[in-house]
């Protein structure tokens, strides 16, 4: 595997520390390193080079690339918190756009279209970008307009952009944004999901978060450095929320299943951390979305 060393996508330095060793959690004897930044970024650094990272999605447990699970308990609690977050969701994007005739979407990293499939069902004119073949050709199979390159897209011509969860996986995320820039119409809106790394349930389980997920993660952001990122690129950050459900799953995957102890000591966390978030938001919750206006 080959990697590559990277400067900081936020303020281009090269100026960082070593701040954590992580497990490739579907491969255990494999480890990478993620280094802090002066300006509040953590990333992957090394890590692996574009051409080769997709074989670190050939997983049978990489959940966004699974059609179809074989633990029914996990399945059932997984693709109800799914649901709920699409729902609350497009409850964000309706605030902001509120629904009319031809509207258009574009998911970014959209995996198998699952939420364009959502939007699709919602009225919208909706279409998918995702890297990953094996997805692509699910999300076909379900009938969703799909694209292979963001270059397909005329300028100003989408309504609302969505990204849940996927900016962090983005190796050119300079070429990424520039684009998403371009083919937004004025002022109409682009909404991310990403992991918080200031999160309370990321203080308890350290190197073993879940939301780490080395090397298929190559950055991690809090909400000020996020906000940060996009005013390089014109975009207007005007909300912010916490994804509720993803402390719960986030504590789900993190914890040992195999330990009872562990279970209990996870519940006394998921508690703990619902409670702080219901003090602090967004800023201490484990994945947060945030709502930017191109400008």
């Amino acid at each position: 595997m080959s990697l590559e060393k990277v400067k900081c996508i936020v303020c281009s330095s090269e100026n960082y520390s070593q701040f954590l060793k992580v497990q490739n959690r579907f491969k255990l004897t494999e480890s990478f390193k993620l280094v802090s930044c002066e300006c509040g970024l953590i990333f992957l650094n090394p890590r692996p080079v574009e051409s080769e990272i997709y074989k670190y999605y050939q997983s049978n447990h990489y959940d966004p690339h699974i059609k179809k699970k074989k633990n029914y308990i996990f399945d059932t609690i997984y693709n109800s918190i799914k649901k709920r977050a699409f729902k609350r969701k497009f409850k964000i994007i309706s605030k902001f756009l509120p629904f009319k005739n031809n509207l258009s979407h574009l998911d970014i990293g959209g995996g198998m279209g699952e939420f364009c499939d959502f939007m699709k069902n919602k009225g919208y004119f909706t279409q998918n970008y995702d890297s990953s073949q094996t997805a692509i050709a699910i999300s076909k199979l379900n009938k969703i307009n799909t694209l292979n390159s963001l270059n397909q897209v005329e300028s100003n011509s989408i309504d609302c952009i969505t990204g849940w969860h996927s900016i962090e996986h983005i190796h050119n995320i300079d070429s990424l944004l520039k684009n998403m820039h371009r083919i937004l119409k004025n002022e109409k809106f682009l909404f991310l999901c990403v992991p918080n790394y200031k999160s309370i349930d990321q203080y308890f389980f350290k190197e073993k978060w879940v939301a780490w997920d080395a090397p298929r993660h190559l950055y991690h952001f809090n909400p000020k450095v996020l906000k940060n990122l996009l005013e390089n690129y014109k975009f207007k950050v005007v909300y912010n929320e916490s994804l509720l459900q993803d402390t719960g799953y986030n504590i789900l995957m993190s914890m040992n299943k195999n330990s009872i102890l562990s279970i209990i000591n996870s519940i006394f966390i998921m508690i703990y951390s619902y409670f702080k978030i219901l003090i602090h938001g967004y800023n201490k919750s484990s994945s947060f979305i945030v709502v930017c206006q191109k400008q």
